[in-house]
């Protein structure tokens, strides 16, 4: 009984720690601080339903967080001094070492205190994706995309169970957050924080080296079309910015840190393309859910005509004529959504494609959607996986917001996204 109340305890002074964190980072912003707040508000009406009303919600996470709880249970039997000493595990491994150490710390094995936790890394998810697109686009646009993370219904749910979707996306946000303020401002160590940023989330998730692998792929691009136009800046910057994100490679790389998935310490050079690609396309499908039962691949050419195939499959489904359940059209509802949302990305391509941040981040969201498509074999998972780059894809779509003056609100606001730069580390 007494870890149960230390838990409620600490749990509700977790929250009311993030009423503070908000009203801090939006004293000067009301909009904004409403926004936030609403998030805070949604996650803890979920959190409050399944934790003290009733704790039997057909989550469809609930596997996964019974597997990170008895992970952590078993790391938090070890003292402290122990607990904190290298090695230290990567992937899902890392979240329950997490869940652990907090569970030591504050004497307790209540997982509302995670759930605590993980509502104050969603809320500023909400956060980072305004200033995303405040350097994107317009304020006016931040504040509709902020509202719609605030609201995006599985978004919400995965940020109250204790699982890593909230950390890693909080991270990953926070890694383009600063690497949008590097391209726009040239700062350098915004993009030593970006690939920190970068670098935490993957290793709380694979899929968030393909962003990294992508950023290069893209900076090595744009640094050969700029030196062939001559615009010596923007070769310089991308230079420094190949230079910096291959080295946070190089670091994953040599210490394996997240890369479980693929292998392990040296895992990018340790297959071949064709072992990666057979690995990683074997047919692995089970369960009521799962979709491409029989699709294989074995060679490069597999990989190339299947990749969108997988793609939208992994976006999109569950498809209508794939419902087997009434909580199938929680998946359809949610697969209609990234619809929507897709379909204001290709109506705002035009505007996209001449700012570089808006194209990195498109190309990243690109790498990601590739990781995953190839990694996840039902819609279930795949609806839990793709929540992780709904934050980007809205951030990429000022189309959902009408752009006729897109342009003037750009130069009008220009003044404010100056201004915003000092919410940034100096």
């Amino acid at each position: 009984m007494d870890n149960i109340m230390s838990g409620f305890y600490i749990t509700w002074i977790i929250v009311l720690f993030s009423v503070l964190l908000i009203a801090f980072y939006t004293s000067d912003d009301d909009k904004l601080r409403k926004v936030l707040f609403w998030a805070l508000a949604v996650r803890l009406m979920l959190m409050v339903i399944e934790v003290y009303i009733y704790p039997d919600l057909p989550y469809l996470t609930a596997a996964d967080a019974g597997r990170f709880q008895r992970r952590a249970l078993a790391y938090a039997t070890l003292p402290l001094p122990d607990l904190l000493t290298p090695p230290y595990p990567g992937g899902s491994g890392l979240y329950s070492y997490i869940m652990a150490i907090f569970y030591v710390l504050f004497g307790t094995q209540d997982d509302s205190l995670i759930r605590a936790i993980n509502i104050l890394a969603g809320v500023f998810t909400v956060y980072n994706g305004y200033h995303i697109s405040c350097m994107l686009w317009t304020r006016k646009i931040a504040l509709q995309n902020a509202f719609i993370l605030a609201f995006f219904p599985l978004l919400a749910v995965y940020a109250q169970n204790p699982i890593r979707e909230a950390f890693m996306v909080y991270f990953l946000t926070l890694g383009v957050m600063y690497y949008i303020s590097y391209v726009k401002y040239r700062r350098m160590h915004h993009m030593v924080l970006a690939v920190l940023g970068f670098a935490i989330s993957t290793a709380l998730h694979m899929a968030a080296l393909m962003a990294l692998l992508a950023l290069v792929v893209y900076h090595i691009w744009l640094t050969i079309t700029s030196l062939m136009e001559g615009r010596i800046l923007m070769v310089i910057s991308s230079m420094v910015a190949v230079l910096i994100v291959g080295g946070g490679l190089f670091v994953l790389n040599t210490t394996g840190w997240g890369l479980s998935n693929i292998g392990g310490e040296g895992a990018i050079g340790e297959f071949g393309v064709e072992e990666l690609i057979e690995e990683r396309g074997g047919d692995r499908r089970t369960g009521r859910a799962s979709y491409l039962v029989g699709m294989t691949a074995s060679n490069p050419a597999d990989f190339f005509w299947q990749t969108p195939v997988r793609a939208v499959f992994f976006l999109f489904t569950p498809f209508p004529w794939m419902l087997d359940s009434i909580w199938d059209l929680v998946g359809l509802f949610d697969a209609l959504l990234y619809l929507l949302i897709f379909f204001g990305i290709f109506m705002s391509f035009p505007y996209i494609r001449k700012d570089p941040a808006g194209m990195a981040i498109l190309i990243m969201v690109i790498g990601m959607i590739i990781a995953f498509a190839w990694g996840v074999t039902n819609y279930g998972t795949g609806m839990r996986h793709r929540a992780k780059i709904i934050p980007l894809l809205i951030c990429l779509a000022p189309q959902l917001y009408p752009l006729r003056n897109l342009v003037f609100e750009k130069a009008r606001d220009s003044v404010m996204v100056v201004y915003l730069r000092r919410w940034f580390i100096p």
